[in-house]
């Protein structure tokens, strides 16, 4: 009798130590899930953790391509036919140039042809601004050759002219034609980042040259889509 009491006395203590066991493996509170050992619940934790940094956006002034991120609208103070006015202007991508720049609602980008686009008045497409990004290397005295021959077809009196105030044109040179009512003047940008040839075509009843120039002041080269 003695030893049977001792033989159930053994099987009450493995029976209460394997209790204590499993309580321990399914308990929700230990953070681990039924049928799983640590280490496939550490992995798990592990993958959250690096699924959550990969989620999470990265904060900055460029995009994935390099280029620096502007806001969607500004507002732009300009003149049109000598009335001063003020509107907010909007971010247009060029889709034939790597280029963004504010358009003024009144007027509206296209491409005219390769590495050339038109910004123009809704109103009058016949008054507008052709847009030429210029490589770095180009050869300056040729283009102002080949932009003084363009102006003479307008008239043969091309005149030199000041370039505005600002320090986007501080170094642009200006040529102007007038002829027939048209009003043709060219500008030739070359900035650290921006070499440019823009050519506007205004009318005597129809001046939106300064409109144009605001504008343009606004463009920002942009690294190709590969």
């Amino acid at each position: 009798m003695k030893t049977m009491a001792k033989f159930m006395l053994m099987l009450g203590i493995v029976a209460a130590v394997l209790a204590g066991c499993g309580t321990a493996q399914n308990d929700p509170d230990n953070g681990a899930e039924p049928g799983k050992n640590e280490e496939e619940t550490a992995s798990e934790r592990q993958d959250g953790q690096e699924q959550s940094e990969k989620e999470e956006p990265s904060e900055g002034g460029n995009n994935e391509e390099g280029n620096v991120i502007r806001i969607m609208e500004q507002n732009m103070s300009y003149s049109a036919n000598g009335e001063t006015k003020e509107d907010t202007a909007f971010l247009k991508h060029s889709d034939n140039q790597n280029y963004s720049i504010y358009v003024l609602p009144a007027y509206e980008l296209t491409a005219e042809e390769p590495n050339k686009d038109v910004l123009y008045l809704s109103e009058n497409d016949q008054v507008f601004m052709r847009i030429e990004l210029l490589p770095d290397d180009a050869d300056w005295d040729m283009i102002e050759e080949n932009t003084k021959a363009q102006l003479e077809a307008v008239s043969e009196n091309v005149q030199t002219s000041n370039a505005p105030s600002d320090d986007f044109y501080k170094d642009a040179s200006v040529m102007r034609a007038e002829g027939n009512g048209e009003k043709v003047s060219a500008y030739l940008v070359k900035n650290d980042d921006l070499s440019l040839k823009l050519t506007l075509f205004n009318k005597e009843d129809a001046d939106h040259e300064d409109a144009f120039l605001q504008m343009a002041k606004t463009i920002m080269k942009e690294k190709p889509q590969e």
